[in-house]
């Protein structure tokens, strides 16, 4: 007769760990997604536009504006 043993040792913890892991990866890459898309719509934008919502005359301060959001 074979002894039977139990080879998982992952316990709820680890596996919950990991699956908090995984959700915020998978958060932060759905983020970058949609700043990305932003950036795109935003940069076909002509400067009077830009101006308009105050994003300055020129495209330069895009990206900082749609990460961290205008100065008020």
């Amino acid at each position: 007769m074979s002894d039977f043993s139990n080879t998982c040792t992952e316990s709820y913890e680890t596996s919950a760990a990991r699956a908090s892991g995984l959700r915020s990866f998978f958060s932060a890459v759905m983020r970058e997604i949609r700043i990305r898309r932003a950036l795109r719509e935003v940069s076909a934008l002509d400067d009077a536009i830009l101006q308009d919502i105050g994003l300055g005359p020129s495209h330069s301060g895009i990206e900082s504006a749609i990460r961290n959001g205008r100065d008020c």
